[in-house]
């Protein structure tokens, strides 16, 4: 079917058609198409419209939140825009309610804490000190400016004053800490044998004649499903890497290098007055005077800004507002501050619309201009990685052209200068190398490479590495030979052997117990370790992890049931809980009540976060479009 259509679309009619499909979207528009194009919000909180501007920038952001925790090779299907928007408008819809709350209750990021916050972030910092260099760059490749990523900062600021303030109200009672410490501090007896993995299986149990046996019965588990070999060309970047002229490199120097200019940086304080409703000009005038005079006789600076200053937000930083480039406060303070020649020398005082401020320079740090080596290496990896993609992606299409009717991929390769390789066989449910995509996989079996044996489309894999395919030899459904599966038939064999041999172990175990001797004298009859743990906690213990988890999934009382359980390093261990005593808050160490009572509080904390926000969305006006 797909080949008469590839056949059609070559007709003159079929051509026709498809203009006139091209000049149907170039009359009326893609607008309609694409994100934002129609209407101006993706969505409404309590009127506060989402913009598909917002949401698209959301997706990008989980988009490097993704490559960066999984990798470069990362499956693109993870990072598919319908794949992330759900969850990526969910979360514009949260903060839009979480920021909407911290307004109303009117908290405030001061520029103080703006800036510590800004500073503090590692990413900025060269040699433990904030660097310039280091935040314009670093906000240049995320796509931010200065502006928008302070109000960002300020954003989170008021975020994590909200979440704190919920959250750091709830306690945990005394009551609450003594049914928790009736199950986290309750105390284990736990007796357990020990079964090296050495000693279950013995290499006659292994013997040819017994995995041959062992093959021939299992013979329906080394079924090979139908399997393909495929002829296939793949177009990697590093085919396509390419050395750029210095002059290009020169010109794009000379066309950016202004960028790479940091300008100087001031840190200041500040005590701002504000005149209330209520205040006359006459005493208003006076409290600046005050002001004014107690600066001028020396009065330690920060100590009259947690005095005097109602910007509450930088008074209880002694007035501490941060760094600024020239461009972060209001032009009357730019100015001023531009005048300050020594740090510890205080302006005069400076009308904005906020109020009267005194301003005090507490550090200068120079202009600086990024080394020119430098610049110019990452402008020729730039330009070398830009160009090496376009001619990657102008081999793509290409290669998309030549393999459309192509018989066969011969033709194609040698066009574009590629190679066509042969693949080791693979089935629909698992292949090697680049065929461990299923995507791949799915487009080898499809109806119309397989079956029709056409050439594949070329589908892009992870990495930008972009590969077709044609089927050589479709390989039916068989049992495999024993030469290709003997490794896993050996695997097979000595699971089952050792399966066996421990259930054997465990049942003689049992009877022992049953019949009334100790787990020390079962394990003289057995001829195998055995170890012990008193008063094992889930907080406290020693025991190897599997048996810590048997142990407190065993039910109490019944000493001679026995739990087998795997572990690492060791083997096998039979696992008995021979006795059970409640936790008790008052039997705990103070390093273990702590211990406790935090997880306590963490979880209410948690819980009391996640109602918050349920209760927010449930009285929320939310539109989803």
């Amino acid at each position: 079917m797909l080949q008469t259509m590839r056949q059609s679309t070559q007709s003159t009619a079929a051509k026709v058609i498809i203009g006139l499909i091209v000049l149907s979207f170039a009359a009326f528009g893609l607008e309609t198409l694409l994100p934002g194009g129609s209407g101006t919000s993706v969505a409404e909180v309590n009127g506060e419209e989402i913009t598909p501007f917002a949401l698209q920038e959301a997706i990008t952001q989980q988009k490097r939140q993704l490559v960066s925790v999984l990798g470069e090779n990362i499956d693109p299907a993870l990072l598919d825009d319908d794949r992330l928007q759900p969850r990526a408008l969910q979360s514009l819809i949260q903060r839009a309610l979480l920021l909407q709350k911290s307004a109303a209750l009117n908290l405030v990021a001061s520029e103080a804490q703006v800036g510590k916050s800004i500073t503090s972030v590692e990413a900025f910092q060269l040699n433990g000190m904030f660097s310039p260099d280091a935040y314009k760059s670093v906000l240049a490749s995320a796509g931010y400016t200065p502006e928008r990523f302070r109000r960002v900062q300020s954003e989170d600021i008021l975020l994590t004053q909200l979440q704190t303030a919920i959250s750091e109200t709830e306690f945990a009672t005394l009551t609450e800490l003594a049914a928790t410490a009736n199950l986290i501090a309750e105390e284990r007896d736990v007796r357990y044998l020990v079964i090296p993995e050495s000693g279950l299986v013995t290499d006659e149990d292994l013997s040819n004649a017994a995995l041959q046996n062992y093959y021939e019965q299992n013979e329906a588990v080394f079924f090979n499903p139908e399997q393909v070999v495929v002829d296939y060309i793949l177009l990697d970047p590093d085919d396509f890497a390419v050395s750029v002229d210095e002059s290009l490199v020169d010109e794009q120097y000379e066309a950016v290098k202004d960028e790479y200019e940091v300008a100087e940086q001031a840190r200041v304080s500040h005590i701002l007055l504000i005149q209330s409703d209520d205040e006359s000009d006459t005493a208003y005038g006076r409290r600046v005077a005050d002001t004014a005079e107690r600066i001028g006789r020396g009065e330690d600076f920060a100590d009259l800004a947690a005095e005097l200053s109602d910007d509450l937000g930088s008074a209880s930083l002694g007035g501490e507002l941060g760094f600024t480039d020239g461009s972060a406060f209001p032009d009357e303070m730019e100015s001023a501050i531009a005048e300050l020649a020594e740090p510890g020398d205080v302006s005069g005082a400076v009308e904005t619309d906020a109020g009267t401020h005194f301003i005090r320079l507490e550090e200068r740090i120079a202009a600086d201009s990024i080394d020119n080596a430098s610049v110019r290496n990452e402008l020729r990896a730039s330009i070398e990685a830009a160009e090496a993609e376009r001619n990657l992606l102008i081999a793509v299409e290409e290669l998309r052209d030549l393999t459309f009717n192509a018989p066969n991929l011969s033709g194609p390769a040698s066009a574009i200068g590629a190679e066509v390789r042969v693949s080791e066989p693979f089935s629909l449910g698992e292949g090697a190398g680049i065929f461990a995509d299923q995507r791949l996989r799915d487009l080898a079996f499809s109806d119309d490479v397989k079956d029709a044996g056409n050439n594949s489309e070329v589908l892009e894999l992870s990495g930008q590495q972009f590969v077709a395919v044609r089927i050589r030899d479709v390989r039916p459904p068989q049992i495999a030979p024993f030469d290709e599966v003997a490794v896993e038939v050996r695997r097979g064999l000595k699971s089952e052997l050792e399966a066996a041999a421990l259930a054997d172990i465990a049942a003689r175990a049992e009877r022992l117990l049953a019949a009334g001797e100790s787990i020390e004298a079962a394990a003289s009859s057995l001829d195998v370790d055995w170890r012990v743990e008193l008063a094992a906690t889930r907080l406290t213990s020693q025991l190897p992890q599997p048996i810590l988890e048997a142990a407190f999934a065993m039910p109490q009382g019944q000493t001679e049931v026995l739990r087998t359980v795997t572990v690492p390093g060791e083997g096998y261990a039979l696992v008995q809980l021979a006795r059970v005593n409640p936790g008790d808050v008052a039997a705990l160490s103070s390093a273990e009540a702590q211990q406790l009572s935090d997880l306590r509080s963490g979880e209410q904390q948690r819980l009391s976060f996640d109602e918050f926000l349920v209760h927010q969305r449930n009285t929320a006006d939310i539109v989803i479009r």
